[in-house]
């Protein structure tokens, strides 16, 4: 008798995935059993399951585990207890009752031996899911076999099955039709579904982390990848995710961009869980594609705040506001009493050894130039338009050291402030006026540009990059 698992879905998906890890680790070829988006076992490896499966929860242990005072949770529960609360494997009184049973093996317990008793529970399991008997209900994730019948019912998806969404007031009404759960479940699905906490990988801030792609196989490679990685970085994204598309013709790009997507699962408690999912969509790849690598490292601190505004859509001006309120405002008793990430990064550049605030980085801008290639801007436009704004703030500054000497910090951060002012309020005059009085001071004439560049949708990209360039530094190597 030929299995057949179908991935259908992110959650499907990520059985496969840790199946296939599973395959890997147990010596098997998965390539073999992979036809698309279906795993097709004959029965001869489809019986070895279980021992697939426990393979793959001990294959990382060490002779530390013996050590642990509860070995139960050392092997079992380590990789699977927040995906599968009270099921069939992780039930307490089951463990107990198993512990219980094989007292005399603990005694004495090596490494083998307690591999053995993990790959012997697993079996039984496994069986005993088999064993019952079967219902006329189709099930949902395979649509060939039967619902097996338990307590006088047909069996379906629960939150023993994958707690994460059963834990989540948000997705649990799903599984719910006129309050009764229509999900129903085969045996072999609910083993398949077991490999799913395989295909997530942990991340140090104690989620859990699947990509999807609508593709089995390019889906186990991104969190293959994803594993070894772990902390997410620029480097990551494009090598990892823009590589599935690198080489497919236009249209299978664009299609398959669009369709990418990840999952997050955080753990509140037992009975509560955040699950998360967040496309990348074509303008954001096509965003990454082109300025990933670009990224500058004096902004590596808050990545994480980047990944976050671009996912989420939000504005990245709003995340180089508040990046320079923290660095304007670095001394004042209000700045000291927040406690935000991207304003305290903002304190941290202003800082320097001596009392004067520390010139900005031109780097920074990388903000306003990445947002510009998100709203589907010319790149190459944009770019000499923020580079050209840049040098003439540092011109004005230039000017102003030369004529003010001493004094010329206090009438810099003066216009700053007023300037920094408009930009919140996207008060155009109140920048131009501003900017009129910053020349006057300088006995300059304002380049006639600026009347074309000061066109609303330009506003951000401008009045940003003369601030930065008002209070940054020449690069190095110019006179």
């Amino acid at each position: 008798m030929v299995v057949k698992f179908y991935t259908f879905n992110w959650l499907t998906a990520s059985a496969g995935v840790g199946l296939i890890k599973a395959l890997k680790e147990y010596g098997l070829n998965w390539q073999d059993y992979v036809k698309g988006n279906v795993i097709e076992f004959p029965e001869g490896i489809a019986e070895k399951l279980g021992d697939i499966y426990a393979n793959y929860l001990v294959y990382d242990l060490s002779e530390k585990i013996l050590d642990s005072k509860n070995i139960l949770n050392s092997i079992i529960l380590r990789k699977i207890e927040d995906f599968y609360e009270n099921s069939i494997l992780t039930n307490p009184s089951t463990l107990s009752s198993w512990k219980k049973k094989n007292q005399e093996e603990f005694r004495n317990l090596t490494l083998e031996k307690a591999k053995e008793l993990v790959r012997k529970f697993i079996n039984d399991k496994f069986s005993e899911l088999l064993s019952y008997p079967l219902t006329e209900k189709k099930c949902f994730f395979c649509n060939e076999r039967y619902a097996y019948e338990k307590n006088r019912k047909p069996k379906t998806f629960g939150a023993e099955n994958f707690t994460p969404l059963s834990a989540s007031s948000e997705t649990a009404e799903n599984f719910f039709y006129n309050g009764r759960n229509t999900i129903y479940l085969c045996a072999h699905c609910e083993i398949f579904l077991f490999f799913s906490a395989f295909g997530f990988t942990k991340t140090p801030r104690k989620t859990y982390l699947f990509v999807y792609v609508p593709d089995l196989t390019e889906s186990y490679r991104l969190n293959d990848k994803l594993q070894i990685e772990k902390n997410i970085s620029a480097d990551w994204l494009k090598e990892s995710v823009l590589e599935v598309v690198k080489d497919l013709e236009k249209e299978k790009a664009e299609w398959l961009y669009q369709n990418i997507y990840v999952v997050e699962i955080e753990k509140a408690d037992k009975n509560k869980a955040n699950v998360y999912s967040f496309s990348i969509p074509l303008r954001i790849t096509r965003a990454i594609k082109l300025f990933i690598d670009k990224y500058p490292p004096l902004l590596n601190d808050i990545f994480p705040d980047f990944l976050d505004y671009i996912y989420s859509e939000k504005n990245l001006y709003e995340l180089l506001f508040k990046i320079l309120v923290g660095y304007f405002f670095a001394e004042s008793k209000y700045s000291g009493k927040v406690n935000d990430k991207v304003i305290n990064f903002g304190k941290n550049l202003a800082k320097n050894k001596g009392k004067e605030r520390k010139p900005l980085d031109e780097s920074i801008l990388y903000l306003s130039k990445f947002q510009e290639v998100l709203n589907m801007n010319e790149k190459e436009k944009v770019e000499k338009q923020i580079d050209w704004a840049y040098s003439e703030g540092l011109r004005v500054k230039e000017r102003l050291e030369k004529k003010y000497n001493e004094k010329a910090k206090k009438k810099i951060e003066g216009i700053s402030y007023k300037i920094l002012d408009a930009i919140r309020r996207r008060d155009i005059d109140a920048f131009q006026q501003n900017l009129i009085r910053a020349y006057l001071e300088v006995e300059r004439e304002i380049p006639y540009v600026f009347v074309e560049a000061l066109k609303e949708e330009n506003f951000n990209r401008v009045a940003y990059a003369f601030l930065v360039g008002l209070n940054g530094r020449k690069p190095e190597g110019t006179s």
